[in-house]
């Protein structure tokens, strides 16, 4: 399956009304890193920050991967284990002066979020280049756009994210 039939997939499950799962699946090695994935829904988001990838998973079965960048090296993107507990269409950073389109936050970082976005965008709707599959962002986890949206329309609020080495 080539990567735009994929991502339509990926869009028609976001919209569909399939069942949500009642029992817990368990994945015994996750991708990338082999750490365990702990406990789990319907609905999984699982990040290696080692090999700068994001998986996402239905029912135990990964449905898709893509490349992230995440936290540059003085600011680290948090490993552990979260939830999505934000969504907006576009969030914004006073402190970098940033407009982040398809924002999911997953941890507080002292009194602001990090999370889940498109390649942020200046004030002037110019788009930041930040070359994915390499540390590279201020700390969140950054995808391509198109990713980034497909994410956002499936991932509701409350979908577990596993952050690992």
């Amino acid at each position: 399956m080539n990567r735009r039939t994929f991502l339509a997939v990926l869009g028609a499950l976001a919209t569909s009304t399939l069942p949500r799962a009642t029992g817990v699946f368990a994945v015994t090695v996750a991708p990338g890193a082999g750490a365990k994935i702990i406990k789990g829904v319907s609905k999984e988001i699982y990040i290696s920050l080692g090999k700068q990838r994001l998986w996402a998973y239905l029912d135990g079965a990964v449905i898709t991967t893509f490349l992230i960048s995440s936290g540059e090296e003085t600011r680290g993107t948090k490993t552990g284990n979260f939830r999505v507990q934000s969504k907006y269409p576009e969030a914004w950073s006073d402190v970098w002066q940033l407009r982040m389109p398809y924002w999911m936050g997953i941890y507080n970082v002292g009194r602001v979020e990090n999370g889940i976005h498109a390649m942020p965008l200046k004030k002037s709707g110019r788009q930041v280049r930040w070359p994915v599959g390499i540390p590279a962002s201020f700390g969140c986890v950054v995808a391509n756009t198109t990713e980034a949206a497909s994410l956002y329309r499936w991932a509701p609020l409350g979908t577990p994210v596993y952050i690992r080495w």
